[in-house]
């Protein structure tokens, strides 16, 4: 059986919603996925039902956007309680905060004579998780850019010209609030995150598991399956689809990985 457990889906920046995402899962082939929107857990007030239509085996998932150091860390949730009252406080502050970084990002753009009025950008946000993606899209549809990655590559990536950082999570409240709601965290594409100093800290504070597979970090499985065995870690991988152009995943991985990460929640 072939596994994904990194989705996303319209409720935060995917570009299809979540029954499209879980019927492409489908005629891959894959069997076990998760759902893991950004600071949402929105999608699962359908993904169950539509799962179970489609037999597919649905694990619960998030990731969180932390920043260490104006650093985006992200941290994958599994296995969490999607009704978490203290969690679900937590993810309406992370909104208002996503909102605060696009307006930010949006002030820089019109210094240097983009003006992208907010209304423009949240049309294309179909929940609370507003983003980066969503600016991307406005510059598109204002031929400000000429692709996606421009905008990020030019604009708003890590301190490019309009970037603002998100002043929301730490990694350890990341964490800690994964742990409340009874789920497994687990440090979200490594390689392309390029924090490997934190590791360490972040099994101090509570991380169980590590993405190795990962489609931005193919180059480098073999080095970030000795870091999980290095700290004990459970190795997890997924796609990180956002779009049909993202392809999804392209390792055969064992349903073993899922059988060991849900032998942590045991403990």
């Amino acid at each position: 059986m072939k596994i994904d457990l990194h989705l996303h889906t319209i409720h935060s920046d995917g570009m299809l919603s979540v029954e499209k995402v879980l019927q492409l899962a489908k005629s891959k082939n894959i069997g076990c996925v998760s759902i893991t929107d950004h600071d949402t857990f929105a999608a699962y007030n359908e993904a169950p039902k539509i799962a179970a239509e489609l037999e597919l085996e649905l694990i619960t998932g998030i990731e969180l956007s932390a920043t260490y150091n104006e650093k985006d860390i992200h941290i994958l949730g599994y296995f969490c309680d999607t009704n978490n009252t203290e969690f679900l406080q937590a993810l309406k502050v992370q909104h208002n905060h996503r909102k605060e970084r696009v307006k930010e990002s949006l002030e820089k753009l019109q210094n240097f004579g983009h003006k992208i009025l907010y209304s423009q950008v949240e049309k294309y946000c179909s929940g609370n998780c507003i983003g980066r993606p969503h600016i991307a899209r406005a510059m598109l549809e204002q031929k400000i850019v000429s692709t996606f990655a421009e905008a990020f590559d030019k604009y708003l990536g890590d301190k490019k010209l309009a970037y603002s950082p998100l002043r929301g999570f730490t990694p350890q409240e990341a964490i800690n609030y994964i742990k409340i709601s009874g789920g497994i965290a687990v440090m979200a594409h490594p390689e392309y995150t390029d924090c490997d100093y934190l590791i360490p800290d972040l099994v101090k504070w509570g991380i169980e598991g590590i993405e190795v597979y990962n489609y931005k970090t193919k180059s480098s499985v073999q080095k970030y399956k000795n870091v999980a065995q290095k700290y004990n870690l459970a190795i997890t991988g997924g796609s990180d689809f956002h779009a049909e152009n993202c392809g999804l995943f392209g390792f055969d991985l064992p349903y073993s990985l899922v059988s060991a990460l849900r032998e942590r929640k045991k403990f």
